[in-house]
C-alpha cells in the first residue's frame, strides 16, 4: 500500500502555477523552501483530485491554484490523508448564491463534501495575508472540522494516536475551545476590541474557522492575547506562523 506522501507524488509543478503563487498568494513567499516544496505537492494533488465548478465564471489556473494553495496551507506537515469527504469546489464571481435562500454569503462549507466560494472574496483575502480575514482559510477550516461528520469546532485532533491517548486530547481540546469561545463572546458583549472577528462568537464551529484565519494571518497578536488557543492550533496544524519572517 502506498504511503500518503507517495500518493502526493513527485511530478513536476507547472510553471504557470508557480507564477500564480508568486503573484497572487503572498503568504507563499513567507514559507521556507521545504514548506514551499511540500505545499506544491499538496496543490498538485488537490487540483488533480478535487472538482472545480464555475457558477457564472470560467475556472482558470489562477482560481484553481489560489484556492488550492489556501486549502493546502492547512495541511503542511500532516502525515495522514485529509479532505477525504471533499469532492467539489463551486466558485461564484461574487456573493450571490442560489443555495442560500435566506441571505447572500461569500462562502459555505457543506457536510457532504462541497465548498462554495465567492471568487472576489477569495482574491481579496489572498491579497492581504495580515488582516485576519481570509475566506478560503475559513471555509477549508470548516472542512477539517467536519471530517468527523460534525461541525462543532473540534476537528480530528487525535487522529493517528492510540485510542488510549485520544480521549485525553479531545477532552483538553473541548475544554480549551469552550473557555476561549466564551471569553470571546464576553468581550464582544462588552464591546471590547478583539483579535478575532466577532463572527467567531456565532458558535463553536465558526470560532474554530475564525481562529484559524487569525492563526495564519495575525499569529503574533493571537499568541499574545490567546496563548492557550494559539498553542492548541500550533499543535493541530503542526505549524508556527508567528515564527515566519
Amino acid at each position: 500500500m502506498k504511503t500518503w506522501f507517495e500518493i502526493l507524488g513527485t511530478g513536476e509543478f507547472p510553471a504557470p502555477w508557480e507564477e500564480v503563487l508568486q503573484k497572487r498568494v503572498p503568504f507563499y513567499r513567507l514559507l521556507s523552501e521545504a514548506d514551499r516544496h511540500e505545499l506544491r505537492s499538496y496543490i498538485r494533488w488537490f487540483i488533480g483530485s478535487k472538482e472545480f465548478e464555475g457558477a457564472g465564471l470560467v475556472i482558470t489556473d489562477e482560481i484553481r491554484v489560489t484556492v488550492a494553495a489556501h486549502a493546502c496551507l492547512l495541511l503542511l506537515h500532516r502525515e495522514t490523508p485529509c479532505y477525504e469527504r471533499l469532492r467539489l469546489i463551486r466558485v461564484y464571481p461574487g456573493t450571490c448564491f442560489p443555495e442560500s435562500s435566506t441571505k447572500s454569503l461569500s462562502g459555505e462549507s457543506w457536510n457532504h463534501g462541497v465548498v462554495v466560494l465567492a471568487w472576489d472574496s477569495v482574491r481579496g483575502g489572498a491579497a492581504n495575508p495580515f488582516d485576519g480575514d481570509n475566506l478560503a482559510l475559513h471555509e477549508f477550516a470548516h472542512q477539517l472540522d467536519q471530517e468527523d461528520g460534525q461541525a462543532d469546532g473540534i476537528p480530528l485532533v487525535g487522529r493517528g494516536m492510540p485510542p488510549s491517548e485520544q480521549v485525553g486530547v479531545y477532552t483538553s481540546w473541548a475544554r480549551m475551545l469552550s473557555k476561549e469561545y466564551e471569553e470571546l463572546r464576553r468581550r464582544i458583549e462588552k464591546g471590547e476590541k478583539t483579535v478575532m472577528d466577532s463572527y467567531g462568537g456565532s458558535d463553536p464551529a465558526e470560532f474554530f474557522a475564525v481562529a484559524t484565519e487569525c492563526f495564519f494571518e495575525k499569529p503574533k497578536q493571537l499568541c499574545k492575547k490567546h496563548p492557550e488557543l494559539y498553542a492548541a492550533l500550533k499543535g493541530f496544524y503542526s505549524q508556527d506562523p508567528a515564527a515566519w519572517p
